[in-house]
């Protein structure tokens, strides 16, 4: 509610814009069931594939430091405590960024799921992707494997970083 102030009864102001608020609800589109689809669809795949880029940087970061920690790990020690220092914070780092994403895909997912709801009397309920699977009440799921891979990987750093500076 929009409020408004009178200042010497200047009701023209008032009548003025009034009259704006009412063009511009007048003027509102009405999204289309298809268009909402395509740009939740748009929504999903987007931070999906946001996703996989994390996970894809994350293995090849990953791996290259570990190789560099262990190939000089007798002649430059200095050089493996780094790396090693750098997987956990690159562990920690996709970790957080994936909990991120998985967090933008289930809003998407969510928001997905009242749209196929709403289409419950038109399509039989075999053609309802997003309100058939939910992920979220399994015990394993691709998120809670990945980010344990994710710990994993800066435990095994960690203990490697402790084995190395003792």
């Amino acid at each position: 509610m929009i409020k408004y102030f009178i200042v010497k009864d200047d009701y023209m102001a008032i009548e003025t814009a009034i009259h704006n608020e009412t063009e511009q609800i007048e003027s509102t589109k009405i999204i289309e069931p298809n268009e909402l689809l395509n740009a939740y669809m748009n929504y999903y795949q987007l931070h999906a594939e946001q996703r996989m880029k994390i996970l894809e940087f994350f293995i090849t970061i990953e791996s290259m430091l570990f190789g560099a920690a262990i190939s000089t790990a007798e002649s430059i020690p200095s050089v493996g405590i780094f790396a090693y220092i750098a997987v956990m914070i690159v562990s920690l780092i996709c970790y957080l960024l994936d909990k991120r994403t998985t967090n933008l895909m289930h809003v998407s997912r969510v928001a997905l799921r009242k749209l196929e709801t709403s289409y419950m009397s038109v399509y039989p309920v075999k053609m309802h992707l997003f309100n058939q699977v939910k992920s979220r009440e399994d015990k394993i799921n691709y998120s809670r494997i990945i980010r344990l891979m994710y710990a994993l990987v800066a435990l095994i750093a960690l203990v490697l970083f402790l084995m190395h500076i003792i």
